[in-house]
């Protein structure tokens, strides 16, 4: 045993340092289990966590939902999703952490990926670089803890790519070196397949390494033609292996991340590339620097000293300088150069989280670092230090005198800096003795952790978390939600959720709530989302304001709503404090069925089902933006062959109209309003009295978000989606008393525009009818699963089409009666086809689209494996 930690110690730190310094920081701050706090913050909170149950979930229950998911919004094609989001191996842990223990499982994989990024730079650093000793983990534990990894704790997905960057780069020594080329065709193959993005940024950064290594080992053009053949076509079979997962996710983007697709850009650079060097400091993270920040290249001071002693010592190889000034500089460009910023992320422009490939910049300064103090013995000359020293002053004082510009520094952070800059170049410029000599390296650990974890500390303490109760509360009642449900009813539906963590409960608990988030959300969804007059984005929609119409015909068979906070003990410690996201008093038009301490679940009796007979006309419905009630009426009167004049939403007019400390207008719609003086709060009242007992409907305008005013309904604020780019519908009210309801508008700022803001009434009556008509001739389904849908339809009519509401995707094959048919876009969104009268049953089936030629192409590649395999270990 003494042997073996003798032998191996270097990696074994390489590992443990990073996680027993990352676990210590994570009980400092009481994070799941160890406290209240949990890891989850932003997207971490808001989005991923939600994935990671529905992986969980697929995995253990429905393994097909990895190819389709009627979770996602409507439904949509999972393999984008799951090889951007959920196909590191890592997250196999998931399986051990179900429900409120997810949040654990997150922290421990997190420690396991900061690990194991220790290890595999310290594998590269002694197999290939041939370092040895305490260096060993000083320089993987800056790796691992460097200032990307920190700042994208709570991007857990990409984390697998500063993992995997080490064990390409050592495999690509081993190509080139040795001809061996199993290694490097797995490893770059394992991350095309595991992050598909992230492993493009490698790719990229690989062309560049490429160029350094043939500079610096250059050994005459028949070995270089040799080598570049060996680097391309080896990295083309790992394209090949990996088009399993590649081939299907390229046509998933084409219809969602490829619609966003950069075209025009401006040859300028993005902010003063000298700001960079405030990057360099401790703690120079912090929420602000999530949308719209610099880049993030804190490495410590060990790994900067050894990055500079690259450049000016002179053991160096010149030509090795030269090659690695110039990928140096093409990186220094990349991240303020706008062209090229976009080349890295794929010619589109990140939402938040900026720069995400740096850490490709932090790995070339460390792995430049472990060249030059390998080189240099790890000791520094008079002149060298005092070289470091000069440029680390001046980029402190640069960032000193303009600490203004950057709100994460602090006079206390730059001299923590300062500090470990002076003490590191004290380490390695004092006089050598056998004493030191073996000293040295052991001080430069500790030092190294220091600075890492102090880094840490000042980055991290500037982000706030969700505590374990946020989102255990909430996660227990949508589960409780979801297990009487699917005591009411095992058929095939979906479920309108009024209230609700995030955007992605659906997702997480197996329900079809219409919700959705995610960067690979088909473009047609929230557009559709966009007419119906739901929130939508580029990369989420909600389903929070339905009508009796739209909940009818997209098959939102039940809802779930909170019980108002009246009706509750908060105080009592089981009841949670749920976010409500929309007031829908029409659901007392529907069937309560069940209900739990602190919600209710209703049913809708004229759900239409997945699929429906509807006349030709729907072919010809035409998009219509910020007239959702308009389109509403067009699609019900469509699918019905109704006469296009058919009405089911009135104007209302309210009773009376308030106006304080602004002017009054007779015409409320559209009409433009100013504080009358400024200084003062200002409002408007809507008064109205139902003058039946239809539901009623208030449509807003995009001007009427909640950043221009906050809405109340009597004494209480509004509860509805905030954030909206199209015109959205509200319903203040369904009642036939005497009771009058008080709307208020609150003005935020100093002027408010009532765009599109009209009171409707529906015809009641009519609707219930129209849609009884479509029940009669709708989809009885009698086997469903996520990729495959079998029922019976009677078209009782002819001039008829098969309608349905599952998103349009070239991977969905209809049969009628056995036979295939064709099907098409209708709405610009659905699945529709042709189909006769008479009874028949029809099929729908999911493949998608490319799956079997990346199959074919992946078999193919594997069998080249081998057969390169036998011929290099002949040779």
């Amino acid at each position: 045993m003494k042997e073996y930690l003798k032998k191996h110690y270097p990696l074994i730190l390489s590992f443990w340092t990073p996680v027993l310094l990352m676990l210590g920081y994570f009980i400092y701050r009481g994070f799941y289990p160890f406290g209240s706090s949990s890891v989850l913050t932003v997207d971490l909170g808001q989005q991923y966590v939600d994935f990671f149950a529905y992986f969980r979930h697929t995995l253990l229950h429905s393994p097909s939902e990895l190819l389709y998911s009627f979770s996602k919004a409507l439904g949509g094609p999972m393999i984008g999703e799951a090889a951007y989001y959920l196909l590191s191996p890592f997250n196999l842990l998931f399986v051990f952490f179900p429900g409120k223990y997810l949040t654990a499982g997150c922290l421990l994989i997190l420690l396991l990926k900061y690990g194991c990024a220790g290890y595999t730079f310290g594998r590269l650093l002694k197999n290939e670089l041939k370092l040895n000793g305490w260096m060993i983990p000083a320089l993987a534990t800056s790796y691992a803890l460097m200032g990307w990894m920190i700042a994208n704790q709570l991007n857990m997905l990409w984390l697998d790519a500063p993992i995997f960057l080490p064990l390409i780069i050592s495999a690509l020594y081993r190509l080139l070196q040795k001809k061996r080329s199993l290694a490097y065709v797995l490893w770059l193959a394992a991350m095309m397949i595991i992050n598909y993005y992230m492993a493009y940024m490698i790719c990229l950064f690989l062309v560049l390494f490429f160029a350094w290594y043939q500079t610096a080992y250059f050994a005459g053009l028949k070995k270089f033609w040799s080598q570049l053949y060996l680097f391309i076509s080896r990295s083309l079979l790992a394209v090949g292996v990996s088009a399993l997962v590649l081939v299907p996710t390229y046509y998933s983007l084409v219809a969602s991340k490829g619609q966003y697709t950069e075209k025009n850009f401006q040859l300028h650079f993005e902010y003063a590339p000298l700001k960079m060097l405030s990057k360099f400091v401790i703690g120079a993270f912090n929420f602000e620097q999530m949308p719209e920040g610099f880049p993030n290249l804190f490495v410590g001071s060990l790994a900067l000293i050894g990055a500079l002693l690259y450049f000016i010592s002179l053991k160096t190889d010149w030509r090795s300088k030269l090659a690695a000034f110039l990928v140096s500089a093409f990186l220094w460009l990349s991240l303020c150069f706008e062209p090229l910023d976009l080349l890295w992320h794929g010619m589109q422009f990140p939402v938040w989280y900026p720069y995400r490939f740096s850490f490709v910049v932090s790995f070339w300064m460390i792995f430049l670092a472990a060249l030059a103090l390998k080189e240099n013995q790890f000791c520094l000359k008079n002149h060298q230090s005092l070289i470091c020293l000069g440029i680390f002053t001046a980029g402190l004082s640069y960032v000193y005198f303009n600490s203004k510009s950057f709100d994460y520094v602090s006079e206390q952070v730059l001299l923590f800096t300062a500090l470990f800059n002076v003490l590191l170049l004290l380490v390695l410029t004092v006089k050598k003795t056998p004493l030191n000599q073996r000293l040295t390296p052991l001080v430069i650990f500790f030092l190294v952790c220091f600075e890492m974890l102090v880094n840490t500390a000042y980055s991290l303490n500037n982000i706030s978390y969700l505590t374990q109760a946020e989102f255990a509360g909430p996660t227990k009642v949508i589960a409780q939600d979801q297990k009487k449900l699917a005591q009411l009813d095992t058929g095939f539906y979906r479920t309108a959720q009024f209230y609700g963590r995030t955007k992605d409960d659906g997702l997480a608990h197996d329900l079809k709530t219409g919700s959705y988030f995610s960067s690979a959300l088909e473009k047609s969804i929230p557009d559709f989302y966009g007419q119906l007059g739901q929130p939508d984005g580029d990369n989420y929609v909600g389903y929070y304001n339905g009508t009796l119409i739209s909940d009818s015909l997209l098959d939102m068979k039940y809802l779930l709503q909170a019980k108002d906070k009246a009706e509750l003990d908060l105080g009592a410690s089981d009841k949670v404090d749920l976010n409500v996201t929309s007031y829908r008093p029409d659901t007392k038009l529907y069937s309560l069925r069940a209900q739990t301490d602190q919600t209710r679940i209703y049913q809708n009796p004229y759900a239409i089902g997945l699929g429906y007979s509807a006349d030709k006309k729907l072919k010809q419905l035409k998009v219509l933006y910020n007239q959702p009630l308009t389109y509403q009426t067009n699609w019900l009167n469509a699918a019905t062959g109704s006469a296009n004049t058919t009405k089911y939403f009135y104007a209302a007019n309210f009773n009376e109209v308030v106006f304080q400390n602004t002017k009054k207008q007779i015409n409320l719609t559209g009409a433009f309003f100013k504080k009358t003086d400024l200084a003062k709060p200002a409002q408007i009242i809507f008064k109205f009295t139902p003058e039946t007992d239809d539901p009623y409907y208030l449509t807003l305008g995009t001007s009427l978000d909640g950043d221009s005013a906050t809405w109340y309904l009597g004494s209480k604020e509004y509860p509805y989606y905030k954030t909206f780019r199209h015109t959205i519908v509200l319903n203040p009210t369904v009642s036939g008393s005497d009771d009058e309801v008080v709307i208020t508008a609150k003005f935020k700022k100093n002027s408010l525009w009532l765009e599109n803001f009209v009171l409707y009434r529906m015809d009641r009556s009519l609707v219930e009818q129209k849609l009884n008509q479509l029940q009669k001739s709708s989809w009885q389904l009698t086997k469903a699963t996520a990729h495959r849908l079998t029922g019976t339809i009677d078209i009782t009519k002819s001039n008829q089409l098969f309608a349905t509401t599952i998103p349009y995707n070239k991977g969905w094959q209809a049969k009628v009666d056995g036979k295939a048919v064709k099907t098409y876009k209708i709405q610009d969104t659905f699945v529709g086809f042709d189909i006769g009268q008479g009874k028949h049953q029809v099929t729908l089936t999911f493949t998608p689209p490319g799956l079997y030629l990346g199959i074919i192409l992946t078999l193919v590649s594997l069998v080249l494996v081998f057969i390169i395999r036998l011929r290099e270990n002949k040779a």
